[in-house]
């Protein structure tokens, strides 16, 4: 009997601890597929160096679609760990954002597909669009998802029927690549004929003029002038010795387009003829911020701000040669090849080449409403409407009016299909038409700041501070040992 019981008591026992054990490793996964499908992350860093900011986090949670982040690194770099984790803490807000990494070195066939020039280009697909970070950090990722996901599309139209440049064309002097690249920026592209229309359709971002070889029509050059005036975006490429009749339009707004052609000694050193001038030199402006690649103009001329500007017009220049350039006055001359500089005649260098103004359209909106007809103030109030006009026109009077821009660039071979991909070129192009279209930066969201904290101790803590983990911890540990070896030479 003692053995049977024995035996029945091992077996109880046992099955116990089995059944037991089977529980905790229940219980276990039970809580790692509750972890794994409900994370829990907690920052616990003062400037908050692991988490999204409030504006980023209700984007990423208002994604309705999946959204897959190709991260083009190199294996061993060590922006990859960094890079990793904030991917990680977007996909921790929103379980639709997707992400791999690609090191273009072993797999150069898909960095080829999608282009890749550059390690730390992260590529974003979703909604049927596809849109390019050269910065991977949170605000360059979060408007790049705010672009993904908006459903307006903004329209950039190219004037036709003056000899301009042809989107459609293929051939080395044509603007097909031009169209190609706004396009996959997520840009609606199409061609706009003034002389069909009475003036410059609503829904346009920005308007380009590129090379006219024929001038426009008054009324055409009217609905510009309008255009830029009600907070338009207007970019014209005048050739030298092409102004298109636009000459006068770009003087109204404070920019002066010069009759000459710019020559460069420097470009020589790039394999480019001396009327190929080479751009290094940049001004400030958003357009330009952080832009440092050399750009290439193929016959250009100079265009310049004008010394008196008109009320409400801001002129800036966004590029210029180096000093080694001059602007040629005497084109017959320069035409049989004895072109010379000649001080007091020619324009010495640096040459501004692109010119940007930045026009109030308030100064140009403004109705006086104080000298209306007698009989309209008369009927309004007997409409019993003469408040509301009132608070109509108050709330219009507080409304901050948009700004319109003007680009003239000296040059419309710069981004055809020869000169597109040359240096800087198209960034340049692609980065004046994100400022004008309002595309630059959508949210702003300011650097985490990593400050230290002073940590002040009255006199009776620092003491303390010093004696205890200096003295007393020390003194404390000698003491035992010495105990120790007391005790256990007493036991020999």
């Amino acid at each position: 009997m003692p053995k049977q019981k024995r035996a029945r008591r091992s077996l109880v026992y046992g099955s116990n601890t089995f059944v037991s054990i089977l529980v905790f490793l229940a219980i276990l996964v039970f809580v790692a597929l509750i972890a794994e499908r409900h994370p829990l992350r907690v920052d616990l860093t003062d400037s908050g160096e692991f988490s999204l900011s409030e504006q980023s986090r209700k984007v990423v949670a208002s994604l309705p679609e999946p959204v897959t982040i190709k991260a083009f690194f190199a294996s061993a770099s060590p922006e990859w760990l960094k890079t990793k984790d904030l991917l990680e803490t977007y996909r921790y807000h929103n379980k639709k954002i997707r992400y791999e990494f690609v090191d273009p070195d072993r797999q150069p066939e898909i960095a080829r597909q999608y282009e890749i020039r550059d390690y730390g280009t992260l590529v974003l697909e979703g909604f049927g669009r596809k849109e390019t970070v050269l910065s991977p950090d949170e605000e360059a990722i979060t408007n790049a998802l705010l672009k993904l996901s908006r459903k307006e599309e903004k329209k950039i139209y190219f004037l036709t029927g003056h000899g301009e440049r042809s989107l459609g064309e293929i051939n080395k002097v044509g603007y097909s690549t031009v169209k190609s690249a706004l396009e996959k920026e997520n840009y609606a592209v199409d061609e706009l004929n003034l002389m069909q229309r009475e003036q410059v359709p609503e829904d346009a971002a920005v308007v380009v003029v590129a090379g006219p070889k024929k001038p426009l029509f008054p009324e055409e050059v009217a609905s510009l002038e309008a255009y830029v005036k009600r907070g338009g975006k207007v970019v014209l490429f005048l050739d030298p010795g092409r102004d298109g009749g636009l000459k006068e339009f770009a003087r109204s707004f404070g920019i002066d387009v010069g009759d000459d052609m710019v020559i460069d000694k420097l470009s020589r050193v790039f394999g480019g003829s001396y009327l190929m001038p080479v751009v290094t030199q940049y001004g400030g402006h958003k357009i330009t911020d952080g832009f440092n690649v050399a750009t290439f103009y193929s016959e250009a001329r100079s265009v310049r701000p004008l010394e008196e500007k008109p009320e409400g017009v801001t002129v800036i220049t966004l590029a210029s040669t180096s000093e080694n350039a001059w602007a040629e006055t005497d084109l017959e001359r320069l035409h049989k090849g004895e072109a010379s500089f000649e001080e007091g005649q020619d324009k010495p260098g640096p040459v501004p080449l692109v010119v940007l103004a930045a026009v109030d359209s308030g100064k140009f909106s403004k109705v006086d409403t104080t000298e209306k007809p007698q009989g309209e103030t008369g009927s309004a109030k007997a409409s019993g409407h003469g408040e509301k006009d009132e608070d109509n026109v108050a709330h219009a009077a507080e409304a901050e009016p948009p700004m319109g821009y003007l680009v003239v660039a000296g040059d419309s071979d710069f981004v055809d299909n020869t000169h597109f991909g040359l240096s800087g070129n198209g960034d340049f192009f692609l980065n004046t038409v994100h400022f004008l279209a309002e595309e630059e930066t959508l949210i702003t969201i300011e650097p985490r700041k990593k400050e230290g904290q002073t940590l002040m101790l009255t006199q009776g803590q620092a003491r303390l501070v010093f004696w205890v983990p200096l003295v007393l911890v020390p003194a404390l540990v000698l003491i035992v040992g010495l105990g120790v070896y007391r005790v256990r030479r007493a036991q020999r």
